[in-house]
């Protein structure tokens, strides 16, 4: 039978859109459907909500989070919105800071336009502060920075309102062209009559290095016979690739991603591959002692006391340092020089057979050397412990003792 012209209308209708569906920059569905008499749907704030990038990737600049020259804002690091940092470069912290120009090889390849790193690059740095008096350099320190969009000073903090951490676009640094980064805000907020952020400038130059180089800022009194305030240089820490996703789910500290008793290569159940869910970062527990073990038995010979070594067994990574391959140094005490004479107590396996009996042990006195290494390093949802102690003695422990310091328990922590 025939359709009239209404029931053709009916079925047209039935069949057409009734109104426009997206994902906003949270990851949330938000629905547009026909207003007023028109019809028309209304996509004036689509632009806004979606953080004007029409997807998930690439990022722009927020009316709450304004770019400082080719920083801009990519994303919620806090909400798990930066993702796949790759780690491309780590200075070298047993080397004199350098704050002049120079040229790095990026440990991965990103392509001669750097067209193969995601979203772009992310930075972190410090910076280094060098007290003037009259005119005079005096002492020189780092100093760690502050974002805060409002600019309040912290107290032993370089307060800025330029994004932080840093991220350039990936299509910036393939014009291979000088990027200029400035690191406004009130700083130490010295009130200083004479004030210049202190900038850094990035060349990506297309053959796999970076250059980067400090412009020194300043803060202080401008007078002419020799100012007294202090200069500020920027002093690159990390570089590492990123890419922007949705929001993810943020786990309490409740949770734990590890517990037990190990060291070496530790994988952590719930963590996300690049750590997007942790909250503020990861907080982990070592073991109240460290062990040594002969390489030809299986039970722990010597142990000591861990606060011989550091000031507490809980410490804490930062969600900014979280970045594939990239290695946390843990601060230890300082020792005395490796030819001095060190008494630290230890215990002494008494047990046979296996068997673990802990007593006094009968000489406590040795040329401790020091611990060569106490890192960190962090892999896709795990990490890896990397410890490794010295002597420099014939007396117990020996040199050639296995030392072994173990975690036992890692969660995400909230500041």
């Amino acid at each position: 039978m025939a359709d009239n012209a209404l029931t053709k209308v009916a079925r047209i209708a039935s069949n057409a859109a009734q109104g426009a569906m997206y994902k906003d920059a949270k990851g949330n569905i938000q629905i547009i459907k026909p207003a007023g008499d028109s019809n028309y749907m209304d996509f004036t704030n689509f632009l806004t909500s979606t953080n004007g990038t029409g997807g998930n990737t690439g990022g722009t600049t927020d009316p709450n989070h304004p770019a400082a020259g080719a920083d801009y804002y990519a994303g919620s690091l806090a909400d798990g919105e930066i993702t796949e940092r790759y780690l491309l470069y780590q200075r070298d912290e047993s080397v004199a800071e350098q704050t002049e120009s120079q040229t790095v090889t990026l440990l991965r390849d990103v392509g001669t336009r750097f067209n193969m790193a995601g979203d772009g690059a992310t930075f972190l740095i410090h910076v280094q502060k060098t007290a003037m008096n009259a005119g005079a350099k005096g002492d020189v320190t780092d100093i760690q920075l502050n974002y805060d969009p409002n600019n309040v000073a912290k107290d032993g903090y370089f307060t800025t309102t330029s994004l932080y951490p840093i991220y350039i676009k990936a299509s910036d640094l393939a014009t291979k062209k000088t990027l200029a980064i400035p690191i406004n805000g009130i700083g130490e907020n010295l009130s200083g009559k004479n004030v210049k952020a202190p900038q850094l400038n990035v060349t990506f130059n297309g053959n796999g290095t970076m250059t980067f180089e400090s412009v020194t800022g300043y803060d202080n009194d401008g007078s002419s016979a020799g100012a007294t305030g202090a200069n500020y240089d920027v002093v690159v820490d990390v570089i590492a690739t990123f890419s922007v996703q949705p929001a993810v789910a943020q786990l309490p500290a409740s949770i734990n991603f590890f517990t037990g008793n190990a060291s070496g290569d530790i994988a952590l159940s719930g963590a996300s591959n690049f750590f997007e869910n942790t909250m503020d970062g990861i907080e982990i527990t070592l073991d109240d002692y460290i062990y040594f073990y002969n390489p030809y038995l299986l039970s722990p010979v010597y142990r000591i006391k861990s606060s011989n070594f550091i000031l507490s067994n809980i410490f804490k990574i930062s969600k900014e340092k979280l970045i594939d391959e990239i290695n946390i140094n843990i601060i230890l005490k300082p020792f005395l020089e490796s030819t001095s004479k060190t008494t630290i107590p230890y215990e002494q396996n008494n047990g046979n057979s296996g068997s673990v009996i802990w007593g006094k042990a009968t000489d406590n006195n040795y040329n401790f050397k020091g611990i060569t290494k106490s890192n960190i390093i962090i892999g896709k949802s795990s990490l890896n412990s990397d410890f490794e102690v010295t002597f420099n003695d014939t007396t117990s422990p020996k040199p050639t003792s296995i030392f072994k310091w173990n975690v036992l328990k890692i969660s995400p922590y909230k500041n």
